[in-house]
C-alpha cells in the first residue's frame, strides 16, 4: 500500500487515474479492482488517449525526468517508453484525433516529438526560449504557452507569430492610472476645499 501524495490526477467516465510523488500510477474504477503501475520517476503531467471507439484507452505519462510512458487501461500495462531529455516534461499534446504520435514540451524549452512512426521514436524539434507550460498542434502549427505568452511556430521551428499578454496588462495598468487620476481630479473640482484652491488669492 503506497502511502506517497498525490501529484496529477485525471477523472474519467468509468474511474480515474491518480499519479503519486513515489512513482506510483494506480487506475481506480468505479467499479471492480485497482490497478496499480510504479514509474521509476514521479509523473508531471497526464495525458488521456481515446481509440477509434471514443473511449479512453490509454495514458501517457510525462516525468519529471523527461521520459513519455504510455500505459493501457485499464489494466496499466506498459505500451511504450521514450527518453527525451532529463528536463521535467511540461505539457503533452497528441499530434491529431487520429495519429499515436505525441509533442512534448518541457521545463527548459525543448519542443520534441514521439511515437513509433518518429525517426528513432523520438525527434527534437526546435528550442524554445522559455519553460513550455502549454502545447498544442492546430492548422499545421505548433501552439506554445510559457506563462501568459502564446508564441506559434512552424513544423520546422519558425516562429509564425507571438502574442503577449503582459501587453495587455500594462495598457489596463495605464487605463486604470488614467481613470484612478481624473476621478481624483473630479472629487478635488466638487470638494469646497477643492473650490477654495480655485479662488483668487487678495493680498
Amino acid at each position: 500500500m503506497s502511502s506517497g501524495t498525490v501529484v496529477r490526477s485525471m477523472v474519467l467516465s468509468d474511474g480515474y487515474v491518480i499519479a503519486l510523488d513515489d512513482g506510483l500510477i494506480s487506475w481506480r474504477p468505479n467499479n471492480g479492482r485497482r490497478t496499480n503501475h510504479r514509474l521509476q520517476y514521479p509523473a508531471s503531467v497526464l495525458l488521456g488517449m481515446k481509440g477509434p471507439s471514443g473511449i479512453c484507452e490509454s495514458i501517457v505519462i510525462g516525468d519529471t525526468r523527461g521520459n513519455v510512458t504510455r500505459l493501457s487501461l485499464p489494466r496499466l500495462e506498459l505500451l511504450d517508453v521514450y527518453e527525451t531529455s532529463s528536463g521535467l516534461v511540461r505539457s503533452l499534446c497528441r499530434v491529431s484525433s487520429t495519429s499515436d504520435k505525441i509533442l512534448v514540451g518541457n521545463d527548459s524549452g525543448h519542443v520534441w516529438i514521439v511515437g513509433r512512426d518518429v525517426p528513432d521514436n523520438c525527434l527534437l524539434l526546435f528550442k524554445h526560449d522559455e519553460c513550455i507550460t502549454s502545447i498544442r498542434s492546430s492548422n499545421d502549427e505548433i501552439i506554445v504557452h510559457s506563462g501568459w505568452s502564446k508564441y506559434n511556430y512552424d513544423w520546422e521551428g519558425v516562429m509564425v507569430s507571438n502574442f503577449s499578454t503582459s501587453d495587455i496588462f500594462e495598457q489596463k495598468r495605464i487605463e486604470r492610472s488614467n481613470r484612478r487620476a481624473k476621478l481624483l481630479e473630479k472629487k478635488a473640482r466638487n470638494s469646497a476645499f477643492g473650490a477654495m484652491l480655485d479662488m483668487p488669492i487678495i493680498s
